[in-house]
């Protein structure tokens, strides 16, 4: 391999005009002996310019990740290419001191590329691994020594999800390491440099990794262990250099010190909470180690009493520990004498209004919602895990709760600052679960909102009357002895929703006030009287915010005041459908015009996609309330469809489900011309993405095909397009899920259209009889492929059964109909269900009643099997009968008590077993249309073929029970 080639053609990757060019020489020679040592090399070589380098480390890495995995066929069954192992073994015998050497940028690349070699090739083909890091392990050059961790840190991600017995190399390898590495941590924990620092931080990471999922116990000894603790603890206790800067490898050293005390503790440290295996390391931590580490956490805390910087993360770990410790009573003892001072001096500042609250507030109030709210990607914060242990330690240990009320009554009672009342109402929502399930707290609610929630409604400052909003939120199941005071407070929340001149104020309001009318029904007629003023002030706060919380509030709106909802539907259908176009063109026109940063399109894209989906989910309930309202469905459809269209148009694929929900429910009754222009649109939108839609517009196109047949039937394009589909799907590999539904569609065709497709019922019997001498796994796909041949040959027997005799069966001198019957009758147990049954039953029934002379060697050959199939189908139809009627006593019994009785008693009769659907009766109209004939042609059979007894018995009992079922 000519490495002045290769270098050239790196080169022309990095200019625009050449690009092409040089990509296209480096893909046609990755294929030669020596192309992937020669980038390994060109790497190294510092002579070449630094451009050239970095592009032959992301070619290094790609053709690692790709091409090294040993051959294997691909789906066209052509063996994929893989790096010879030739040069495989030049790379194995040369990573380690490649990435070991390189420059700290080329670093990651190599890293990920060692990654997937160790993956597959240890220990087996690179033995040698082990030894090539340690020599640079101990090496005294800081460089390597970097190098050679974050090759041992490789070493141990690949191996992070493995389970313990699927570790073993793993973990006699780390024997060897783990004193290696606390020997070189106890030598840098000395030095106070950046570059100390980072190296302390990759051989913690290197430990957190190996024990985050599973830990070997016997990858290292107690003493060593607590070694380990000992270290972590004494980095822990570092304050020396006080950096403001969170992202600090000061700080990142303290922050995974600290991740692996809590994942130790939680995982495999606290008695009663681990599996069985870790209980003994559980009890012998617990008593070890419980006291070091609480005491060390407490100095943190004391840290930041005494107003020194303690980056997030570390504090909010801090309290995440103290949270674990509740749980068990030895280390609670340690805490508890503490506690106290802790919610005083700890959490109640950490739960105040801070002045980068502010900031947000006043710059950015939307993303203050999300994160007060904890939506979109947030993370945990020191306030939301002071919280979090404010609330387990009033569950979890007596007398926490009763201790800490004097302290929030005083403040809220004293001339205390607005911001430390705040505090205070923050506290009470992390505990108000609690308080509304002490009685000694509940019945004092009322009097606690009256007096310090109320007055905050009007507080001057928006952040204090935004937290009394969310503490309402949390009380909202609080019982009001007065009603005035109770209607006073929802016309406050209501009033805060639709006008205050905040934002967040009014969010938080809105999320009040759903809570209210979800969990006090009196809060109903004190809303309902402006509802459509509501629902209007919601949606264009959803518009202004896209807070997603938004759209649970309508959603419970709708679904409660149904009724009053109906006269302004319309006008909120129009809203919300304006409201999603903006959501998406939003999206569309920002991506378009660059006006938001690569990195953040795909995040913001996908929270929006959310938000508006949950419109579309809104839309869909206002739908579900006027459906049986044929005015108000027909005033909902044109917006209704103008949409569909619009997403349809911009190939909005992501809301794809939706767009066919809608579809669905509009065609389930009545289809107007409207609604099938939209016919149209599907199948464009079936061309572009089949195997992702194809299953969701199955129901759509059911209700197009069943609905109004005479409208189906007056386009041929319609069927034309349907057929086009089925055929398509039919033609797939590993898409048996789909062809289900296909098969099932063909099936309604041909049951529903008898004398109208005639020209397309070969062409289906033929897809469903093709589709049968392919592999099958699923025996539902091959028994609905079967329904489709039994349709065929009811909607046209004498044809069909001449095409079935005069071809044989692929592969065999036998004809179809002789094969097909015999796979019919050995599959008769497999057709479940009613319809399925019914179906075969009466394919049987036709093959029966033919006359004699019509009667083929290949029927008269099974002539002994098809009344014990027969039986055995009216044994399962008598079961799935029995199995429905239960499960309608069961529904029935499952209805609300309010229901009156004579409700009851009419939906009693609907599912009477003697009043049957429209399926039902065309099924027994065809039944009838056959009986007569089948039971004299059974008696001719029986005579003609000398049944015996038992067999002229059971054709009596057959024929006696389709007479009943006639």
């Amino acid at each position: 391999m000519d490495p002045t080639r290769v270098v050239e053609a790196l080169s022309n990757t990095l200019l625009a005009e050449k690009q092409g060019n040089g990509t296209k020489i480096l893909d046609e020679m990755h294929k030669i002996i020596g192309f992937v040592p020669t980038l390994l090399k060109i790497i190294l070589e510092e002579s070449i310019d630094v451009g050239v380098r970095q592009a032959a480390a992301l070619y290094f890495k790609n053709n690692i990740s790709e091409w090294w995995k040993p051959d294997e066929s691909d789906e066209s069954g052509e063996l994929r290419f893989c790096i010879h192992e030739q040069d495989k073994q030049a790379i194995r015998s040369s990573i380690v001191a490649a990435l070991v050497s390189a420059p700290i940028p080329f670093q990651t690349h190599l890293q990920v590329a060692l990654s997937k070699i160790i993956k597959h090739d240890f220990p087996t083909r690179f033995e040698e691994f082990p030894e090539q890091v340690k020599q640079f392990l101990e090496s005294n050059d800081r460089h390597h020594l970097r190098g050679a961790l974050r090759c041992l840190y490789a070493f141990v991600e690949v191996y992070t999800y493995k389970k313990n017995d699927e570790r073993a190399n793993t973990v006699s390898t780390m024997q060897v390491f783990f004193p290696i590495l606390y020997s070189t941590l106890s030598s840098l924990i000395v030095e106070e440099s950046e570059d100390s620092y980072v190296l302390q931080t990759l051989i913690i990471k290197i430990f957190f990794s190996f024990i985050n999922y599973h830990f070997p116990l016997d990858a290292m000894n107690k003493q060593l262990f607590t070694h380990w603790i000992d270290m972590f603890c004494t980095i822990l206790g570092d304050f020396k250099v006080t950096h403001s800067d969170t992202s600090s490898s000061t700080w990142k050293r303290q922050k995974w010190a600290l991740k692996i005390l809590n994942r130790v503790f939680t995982r495999y440290g606290s008695p009663g909470s681990v599996i069985k295996l870790y209980q003994p390391f559980a009890d012998w931590y617990l008593k070890a180690f419980s006291g070091q580490i609480i005491s060390v956490l407490l100095n943190i805390c004391e840290a930041y009493r005494q107003k020194s910087f303690v980056s997030k993360p570390v504090l909010s770990q801090t309290l995440d520990y103290f949270s674990s410790a509740l749980a068990n009573s030895f280390s609670w003892k340690l805490l508890r004498p503490h506690f106290s001072l802790l919610v005083r001096e700890v959490i109640f500042p950490l739960m105040s209004y801070t002045e980068e609250d502010a900031e947000l507030w006043q710059e950015d109030p939307v993303e203050y919602i999300r994160a007060e709210a904890g939506d979109w990607g947030s993370v945990s914060s020191p306030a939301s895990a002071a919280s979090t242990l404010l609330s387990e330690a009033c569950v979890k240990r007596r007398g926490v709760l009763n201790n800490i009320m004097p302290f929030c009554i005083h403040i809220l009672s004293s001339e205390s600052s607005p911001i430390e009342k705040d505090a205070v109402l923050h506290m009470y929502i992390a505990i108000a679960e609690i308080l509304l399930k002490k009685a000694a707290y509940k019945s004092q609610l009322e009097s606690f909102l009256v007096g310090h929630v109320l007055p905050t409604l009007h507080a001057p400052e928006g952040y204090r009357r935004a937290r009394a909003y969310r503490l309402l939120e949390k009380l909202s199941e609080a019982k009001f002895n007065d009603q005035n005071i109770f209607a006073q407070v929802v016309d406050e929340v209501r009033k805060a929703a639709c006008f205050d001149s905040e934002l967040p104020v009014r969010a938080f309001a809105a999320l009040c006030l759903s809570e209210l009318v979800r969990c006090q029904e009196t809060a109903h007629q004190f809303v309902a009287p402006h509802l459509r003023e509501l629902l209007i002030s919601l949606l264009e706060l959803l518009r202004q915010t896209e807070f997603d919380d938004l759209n649970s509030v309508i959603e419970i709106l709708i679904h409660t005041f149904e009724k009053e909802i109906v006269p302004i539907a319309s006008e909120v259908m129009q809203t919300l459908s304006d409201t999603f176009h903006q959501l998406v063109i939003k999206s569309e026109y920002e991506l378009n015009r660059e006006l938001i940063e690569l990195e953040d399109t795909e995040d913001l894209f996908e929270y929006r996609s959310i938000v508006a989906t949950s419109v579309l989910d809104n839309m869909e309930s206002i739908l579900q309330v006027g459906e049986d309202n044929e005015n108000l469905v027909a005033q909902l459809e044109p917006i209704v469809v103008h949409l569909i269209q619009s997403i349809f148009n911009h190939k909005l694929s992501v809301f794809f489900d939706e767009a066919l929900t809608f579809i669905f429910s509009l065609t389930t009754n009545k289809i107007s011309p409207l609604l099938w222009q939209l016919f149209d649109q599907l199948y464009p939108v079936f061309k572009k993405d089949a195997c992702e839609c194809f299953s969701e517009m199955m129901p759509c196109l059911h209700n197009y095909i069943t609905v109004d047949r005479e409208a189906f039937l007056a386009n041929t394009s319609r069927i034309e397009q349907i057929t086009a589909m089925c055929l398509e799907v039919f033609s797939m590999d590993d898409q048996e899920r789909l062809q289900m539904h296909a098969a099932k569609l063909l099936e309604v065709i041909l049951l529903d259209y008898r004398g109208q497709v005639n020209q397309y019922v070969p062409k289906y019997v033929e897809l469903a009889l093709t589709r049968l001498t392919r592999p099958l796994v699923s025996s539902e796909l091959r028994t609905l492929c079967m329904q489709v041949v039994i349709a065929g040959l009811l909607y046209s027997p004498m044809d069909m059964l001449h095409m079935m005799i005069e071809h044989p069966w692929p592969g065999t001198e036998v004809n179809i109909l002789s094969e097909f019957l015999k796979r019919w009758i050995e599959d008769a147990d497999c057709f479940l269900g009613l319809h399925d049954r019914r179906l075969c039953v009466l394919g049987l029934c036709l093959i029966i009643s033919l006359p004699v002379d019509k009667r083929t060697d290949a029927i008269v050959t099974l002539s002994e099997k098809y009344i014990p199939s027969l039986l055995l189908l009216f044994s399962g139809l008598k079961k799935a009968y029995a199995t429905k009627a239960s499960n309608q006593n069961e529904d029935d019994s499952n209805e609300e008590e309010s229901e009156t009785e004579e409700d009851l008693e009419g939906k009693a009769l609907g599912s009477d077993e003697d009043e049957v659907d429209e399926e039902s009766v065309r099924y027994l109209e065809m039944l009838e249309a056959t009986v007569s004939f089948f039971i004299y042609s059974m008696y001719l059979f029986l005579f003609h073929y000398r049944f015996t007894l038992i067999e002229k018995k059971a054709c009596e009992l057959l024929s006696s029970r389709l007479f009943i079922s006639g």
